[in-house]
């Protein structure tokens, strides 16, 4: 627990102090929290107004979760209808199980699991270790879900801890069991990328995959310069993110597909707004311009290819039969060599930022 020193409370910004269970009774919290099952140990902010349980290793300090235990009136706002619509989403997501690890079990729609392909995907769910020093303490994997590849395992093996960080506790228990299964230390802590409860410069990587752009648009400068703000100086920020319209090489070459897909994609905005469905994600692509004239380290910012592809591309023009491995080793091969332009002509960037000083 002597993490907890580096954590804040999300709305008030004041220290957090660890009480146990036989506290609880001075503060009027509940014994047992039926959502979160028994608890033996929770955290209070110096203020004496929020209290976050502490669930089999899962520090819950999302907002939404806050218990208020003030004596004044709970000003704290409702959850947008864009970010509740990601919450509920990954609340309500199931899991399989892929080379012993729990995956999401909607993977399938994004990842191309077929032999083929396998290869040249494995490579790109390395490639954001290029980016940042092999060793050091603390990688902060922000939105990390339950890391069920063992390539994306394997990003933070030279690191002391791992610390995860998610919206759905689900996922950080899948997490925090796939670690475990190979040796790794975490740290698992339920909380928001715009409102990272983490204090200034305490991680030596900031590690965000194939999440910014599920952030509401307007927020997603806040949750980089959350980011920006918890990581240490000279060390890296690696965002995985998605060009998706914006990608002109899926636009050429998927070409009706693409415009089907685009179509699709906007008319679901509509859909559910609309009709109270199922649980849909959100998602907004901002363009390269935005990145580089948005933030006052704007010029700090790197792009780098981490996959020009999509699974829609491998499935129209990648077979067994047609040379399909030999198209994607030919792929892989200039997006190495051009790695600079193709991170933004192709569908995926590694965006690295280095906080200077």
């Amino acid at each position: 627990m002597e993490f907890i020193e580096n954590l804040c409370c999300p709305i008030t910004k004041n220290k957090l102090e660890i009480i146990s269970k036989t506290e609880f009774g001075k503060y009027s919290i509940p014994t047992e929290l039926d959502s979160f099952g028994e608890l033996k140990h929770g955290l209070i902010d110096n203020s004496k107004q929020f209290f976050y349980p502490i669930f089999k290793d899962i520090i819950i300090l999302y907002e939404h979760y806050a218990i208020y235990i003030g004596n004044e009136i709970d000003n704290r706002h409702s959850l947008s209808f864009d970010k509740k619509r990601v919450l509920d989403y990954y609340n309500n997501v199931n899991y399989q199980v892929k080379d012993s690890f729990k995956v999401y079990a909607d993977s399938a729609n994004w990842v191309d699991y077929r032999e083929v392909s396998s290869e040249y995907m494995r490579k790109s769910f390395t490639k954001a270790s290029r980016h940042y020093p092999p060793t050091g303490k603390y990688l902060l994997d922000i939105a990390s879900g339950p890391i069920g590849f063992p390539e994306y395992i394997a990003l933070s093996e030279g690191y002391e801890y791992r610390i995860c960080v998610d919206i759905s506790i689900k996922a950080l228990m899948e997490a925090k069991a796939n670690l475990e299964n190979v040796g790794q230390k975490g740290i698992y802590i339920c909380g928001d990328i715009t409102n990272i409860p983490v204090n200034d410069n305490v991680c030596d990587v900031v590690l965000c995959q194939h999440t910014l752009y599920h952030i509401p648009r307007k927020e997603q400068s806040t949750a980089v310069n959350e980011m920006y703000r918890v990581a240490k100086i000279d060390s890296k920020i690696v965002i995985i993110y998605c060009w998706f319209y914006n990608s002109w090489m899926m636009n050429l070459t998927l070409n009706f597909v693409q415009i089907y897909r685009v179509t699709r994609h906007y008319a679901g905005k509509l859909y559910v707004r609309i009709i109270n469905s199922k649980p849909k994600l959100y998602f907004f692509a901002h363009t390269p311009r935005w990145f580089r004239t948005s933030f006052p380290f704007s010029k700090d910012i790197e792009f780098h290819c981490w996959r020009s592809t999509n699974k829609f591309f491998m499935d129209t023009y990648i077979h067994k039969g047609l040379g399909g491995k030999w198209i994607l080793n030919k792929l892989g091969e200039i997006e190495d060599k051009h790695s600079r332009f193709m991170s933004t002509f192709g569908e995926y960037a590694a965006i690295v930022i280095t906080k200077r000083r």
